[in-house]
């Protein structure tokens, strides 16, 4: 451990606030992960901001952790400091809603509910923290979470906040401009439709008990964008992998484009079974497909 390092993060984020050699695998849906060298939690945006500029200031590289649970990370751990975004303030006004980057995507679906919105419906059993969906337009069923945004609030590589008009968004298919240029969404705001309660849980269980056949051992997600009008898990299981195992890491028996952690899975395990996939799909079909999961770490 550095010990300047730690004391001038001490100073800065408060004492009892920096964990020090923390195990990614506590914090990644995967279950995957070696430690970070420090690893700070940011319970308000205030906090976000202060523990990147303090970073900056340290030339201290940093990552921004959400819920973890589109991420693979590498066996060897995260050098510098990880930022779990903890902020959860959510606010409804009318038919609008200000959202911080570290509530659950989940639970921003069951506050519009419970204030009567319609209009993210298709987001029920998304995991994730909502700054990470906003970062990879997450969605389902034809519709995204770009298509509900009217701004967000980033703060920019240069170390200054601001808000970002949708137009400006680049929403895309999986993408948008936060995955590429290094903003760090720190809250957005979304405007829904008002509906009728009733009709609106009828739709959330249509759309859960679409998702009950994804497979319930830790994973992060869909590993392949699916490569339109192709899906991933139906190229990958025509190559016959569907089930194929390396060490401790699988891709799912119930759909192919899962790689499941079957108990003591390591990055490694999993980087092997993504090549092995990405080659038999391009020799059987020319097609390359390209990872949602994001791989980071030392390597």
């Amino acid at each position: 451990m550095n010990e300047e390092l730690f004391k001038i993060l001490e100073k800065n984020l408060g004492k009892d606030r920096i964990k020090v050699n923390e195990p990614m695998s506590e914090y990644t849906s995967f279950k995957i992960g070696g430690p970070a060298d420090f690893l700070y939690v940011a319970d308000q945006k205030e906090d976000i901001i202060k523990a990147v500029r303090v970073a900056h200031e340290a030339n201290l590289d940093y990552f921004i952790l959400g819920n973890g649970s589109n991420l693979l990370v590498s066996d060897k751990g995260i050098r510098g400091m990880v930022v779990k975004i903890e902020n959860v303030k959510c606010k409804i006004e009318n038919v609008k809603l200000v959202v911080g980057a570290g509530v659950l995507l989940a639970e921003v679906v069951r506050q519009a509910v419970d204030a009567g919105l319609t209009g993210l419906e298709f987001a029920i059993g998304i995991p994730g923290s909502f700054g990470g969906a906003v970062a990879g337009n997450a969605g389902a069923w034809q519709q995204a979470i770009g298509d509900k945004i009217t701004r967000v609030h980033v703060l920019s590589a240069e170390v200054e906040d601001k808000w970002v008009d949708k137009s400006e968004c680049g929403f895309d298919y999986r993408q948008s401009r936060f995955k590429m240029c290094g903003e760090i969404i720190l809250e957005a705001e979304l405007e829904l439709e008002i509906g009728e309660v009733r009709e609106i849980r009828e739709k959330m269980k249509d759309y859960f008990e679409k998702r009950s056949a994804q497979p319930k051992e830790p994973s992060a997600g869909s590993v392949f964008i699916n490569p339109k009008p192709q899906a991933a898990g139906t190229l990958i299981d025509s190559c016959g992998l569907k089930g194929y195992r390396i060490g401790g890491a699988q891709i799912s028996p119930l759909h192919a484009n899962f790689i499941v952690n079957t108990g003591n899975a390591t990055c490694q395990d999993v980087l092997e079974l993504i090549a092995i996939a990405k080659e038999k799909v391009r020799e059987k079909y020319g097609i390359v497909l390209i990872e949602e999961v994001k791989i980071i770490g030392e390597y």
